[in-house]
């Protein structure tokens, strides 16, 4: 898996491609990104880039090195994603990796390498321990001239100052949805689902691979309702009740959040339909007799403000705002 088989951030894949050609990568780097925009998969073709018999700027991918490291089965690259453990005979996932897991890990990373040019080790800072985050810096003070350090993160307020300081930080934006939609396009998803989905998942391509058609249809089906009742005048309450009530979990911010963007894209049916008339363009071709008709219903561009105020409610959930102003605030925009 070379960078070009990953979706998005060009910026970061060129960037480590220059400084693979230079032969100036830094020892430790900070992948910091929402869920699902590739810092994984980016970490791992950096691991196979480092180790590749055939190229220095990029991962072939074909050499038995980029090979082995593509089925996790190379010894100098460690991955520590979801880390397991055994107890009464039961493997369990760990929340976090303590102390003495860092330990086997400073050991391992000021030993050369087995049989590949690097070591390299990956993994989730959101799994150390305080203890552990404290000791892994040891580690980045002193690093091994043969071992290379990828964190990955989805959010750096929660990595610890000293070691964001001794990292070259990349921060990952999530894939655009126009990319999602021709990725499941080339995968033989059809255009309308492929289209739903790129929409749903808010850039994250990883989700947006795995996403339940039907589940996906349904949310929507519920986001429509609820759209066109409070664009009418009704239904105020209930979103208000659904949203606003204390939920303050990452989960209740997600589904806000995803309702919202299915509210833009309707609104921006809307747009078309109130300033160009053009039907054929629709992000929502399935419930064009209902959009039409609030399009007749609403005054001139109505969408266009609903497509703002959206726009700054998203804004708002990404600075996290208190959500129950918010959300009061939103429906009145669309009474409004």
């Amino acid at each position: 898996m070379g960078f070009d088989d990953i979706a998005g951030n060009a910026r970061i894949k060129a960037v480590l491609r220059r400084t693979l050609g230079r032969g100036r990568l830094p020892h430790a780097l900070l992948f910091v990104g929402p869920p699902g925009v590739g810092k994984r998969r980016t970490a791992l073709a950096l691991a196979q880039a480092l180790n590749c018999l055939e190229r220095a700027d990029d991962a072939c991918g074909r050499c038995p090195s980029c090979r082995t490291i593509a089925d996790g089965r190379h010894p100098d690259v460690l991955e520590i994603i979801r880390p397991q453990v055994r107890k009464n005979g039961v493997e369990e996932t760990r929340s976090s990796l303590g102390i003495v897991q860092f330990r086997e890990l400073k050991q391992w990373a000021g030993l050369r390498p087995l049989s590949g040019k690097r070591r390299v080790f990956i993994w989730d800072v959101g799994l150390m321990s305080d203890d552990a985050g404290h000791a892994i810096l040891k580690v980045l003070e002193e690093p091994s001239p043969s071992s290379t350090f990828i964190l990955l993160s989805e959010n750096p307020d929660l990595v610890l100052p000293t070691i964001k300081s001794r990292c070259q930080r990349l921060v990952f934006a999530s894939v655009a949805s126009e990319e999602i939609e021709r990725i499941l396009l080339r995968r033989g998803c059809p255009e309308e689902r492929a289209r739903t989905i790129a929409l749903l998942v808010r850039g994250d391509l990883d989700r947006a691979l795995e996403e339940d058609w039907d589940l996906a249809e349904k949310r929507r089906a519920e986001a429509w309702a609820a759209f066109s009742g409070l664009v009418d005048g009704r239904g105020g309450a209930d979103f208000i009740r659904r949203w606003a009530l204390p939920r303050r979990t990452k989960e209740a911010r997600e589904g806000l959040a995803e309702e919202i963007e299915l509210f833009r894209a309707f609104s921006r049916d809307l747009v078309l339909l109130q300033e160009a008339g053009e039907p054929g363009r629709l992000l929502n071709p399935d419930f064009e007799t209902g959009l039409s008709e609030l399009a007749g219903r609403l005054a001139p561009g109505t969408g266009l403000r609903l497509v703002e105020a959206f726009d700054r409610a998203l804004t708002g959930l990404e600075r996290r705002l208190n959500t129950g102003l918010l959300v009061s605030a939103l429906a009145a925009r669309m009474i409004g």
